[in-house]
């Protein structure tokens, strides 16, 4: 199992987070911490990169730390300013989570561990902002749909519990608590949410409820 994770850090960086509080975050979470400057130093074993994105022209040097990556991990951006677009594109493009340069111990903490337990971390305002440009997207193949009669999506009431809490911006632990079950049920059940609704992931679930049980998401 990888157990890396890696920091790219910002050669000219606002403050030494990267190495004075965030590195030792992720040690106490058994991970074996690196750093670097450069996204071919990331080795294969990496489960977890932090990219330092902060300073200008933010977007182009975090593509071209990608494009010199050469394993497969979870992107996580750390110590940005408090810019809603730049957090809206790392959530649309794949990024896994970003943490703010005011961002604090306990709220750095509590993101590695929702991380490592394979969730996404973002302010609520930025993931209603990108489920709204979805919805938006959506919005021409939605107006294609004719009359022809479709095969209705059947979830369970236990499937569409799950996703309207999801929608109040529940996490896995949250909702099995809410629920009386085990995390690992409420995983269970999004991946048969997922199949049926042909959904790749948690944003496109919403979007897809946003339309199929409006009334359970209010």
């Amino acid at each position: 199992m990888n157990n890396t994770a890696f920091i790219i850090l910002n050669t000219n960086p606002t403050n030494n987070s990267g190495l004075e509080v965030l590195k030792p975050l992720l040690t106490t979470q058994g991970l074996n911490v690196l750093h670097g400057f450069d996204g071919k130093d990331v080795p294969s074993n990496t489960r977890l990169l932090f990219i330092e994105s902060n300073g200008d022209n933010v977007w182009q040097r975090l593509q071209t730390h990608i494009s010199e990556l050469n394993t497969d991990c979870d992107i996580i951006l750390f110590n940005i300013s408090d810019n809603t677009e730049l957090a809206n594109r790392a959530l649309l493009s794949g990024i896994r989570g970003v943490f703010y340069e005011t961002d604090n111990a306990d709220v750095l903490m509590k993101g590695i561990r929702l991380l490592l337990d394979n969730q996404l971390w973002f302010r609520r305002d930025v993931m209603c902002s990108a489920l709204n440009r979805l919805l938006q997207f959506n919005k021409e193949a939605i107006n294609q749909i004719t009359d022809a009669e479709l095969e209705p999506v059947k979830l369970t009431k236990r499937e569409r519990a799950i996703i309207s809490l999801m929608s109040k911006g529940a996490k896995n632990k949250e909702i099995a608590d809410e629920l009386n079950i085990s995390p690992h049920t409420v995983k269970t059940h999004l991946y048969s949410a997922f199949r049926k609704t042909n959904c790749r992931n948690r944003i496109e679930l919403l979007s897809w409820a946003q339309y199929n049980m409006p009334n359970e998401l209010r």
